[in-house]
């Protein structure tokens, strides 16, 4: 049920952000915290709610009885989901820190995986990818699959550099050891937070782990076409700071931006 309901400092500390997902967080909670049971590692959950109308922090709330290893915070003010992860993160007390959307759209046993890997493999971060050995995708349509794979032309356009190796650059699930990144130093923007960690963090090495993407099977999806516009200028100005985006890739941007919009 619980993996820290002592004082020790959690082994990973898990953000979900959530807006209008309280069909979802009690089974997120539940499914995820059971991964850990057994698994020699400790867990911290944080539900970070931008005020949702559908009572998600309520619901959140409701289950700290059972899960001591639950915070939940509730932002008044605020909204976007790359924010809500930083937010979390600032009150994180985990070695490693990670990220996971609340939709249930990720296999509950990601985070433990990610974890693992890291560790075994000494790295500094893990990513949940859809691109390896193990990953992929459940029942798309093609216009969301030429979207996916239009975000990762962008991206490696971008960032030729911090891409290198990284197949997956559109994942909502990864963690890292939290002493690589300075969180003061982030500036996210949109519904993709885990390129500006990327960016900004100091990562020696870099690992991914296989997973399938299914559908949600409660609530509706955030996405939009201003989020994707979003995240196209967030890879501009993250590829300008490291120096690693030129002319031919600015027009190489635009071009595929444009195919973006027109299946979007």
């Amino acid at each position: 049920m619980t993996q820290n309901s002592g004082a020790k400092r959690p082994d990973v500390s898990v953000v979900f952000p959530a807006y209008n997902e309280a069909k979802n967080i009690p089974e997120l909670v539940r499914r995820v915290g059971e991964t850990f049971v057994g698994s020699g590692a400790t867990l911290e959950m944080i539900v970070v709610d931008d005020n949702s109308p559908d009572g998600t922090a309520d619901v959140a709330e409701g289950l700290r009885p059972a899960y001591p290893n639950l915070k939940v915070l509730v932002r008044k003010n605020e909204r976007g989901l790359a924010t809500a992860v930083v937010r979390g993160w600032e009150i994180a007390g985990g070695r490693f820190l990670a990220a996971m959307d609340a939709d249930l759209q990720h296999p509950p046993d990601v985070i433990l995986r990610l974890y693992k890997s890291a560790v075994e493999k000494d790295a500094d971060m893990a990513v949940a990818s859809r691109k390896v050995a193990g990953g992929g995708t459940s029942d798309w349509a093609f216009h969301r699959v030429v979207i996916s794979n239009v975000a990762n032309i962008i991206a490696k356009v971008c960032l030729p550099v911090s891409l290198r190796g990284i197949g997956d650059t559109t994942t909502g699930a990864f963690l890292f050891k939290g002493d690589k990144v300075d969180l003061s130093k982030l500036s996210p923007r949109g519904f993709k937070i885990f390129l500006e960690v990327l960016v900004r963090g100091k990562f020696n090495k870099t690992v991914e782990v296989g997973y399938v993407f299914i559908e949600r099977t409660a609530g509706q999806s955030k996405m939009s076409l201003k989020q994707d516009v979003e995240f196209v200028i967030h890879l501009l100005k993250l590829g300008l700071v490291k120096g690693e985006i030129a002319v031919p890739a600015l027009i190489t941007v635009g071009l595929v931006g444009l195919v973006l919009k027109f299946f979007g």
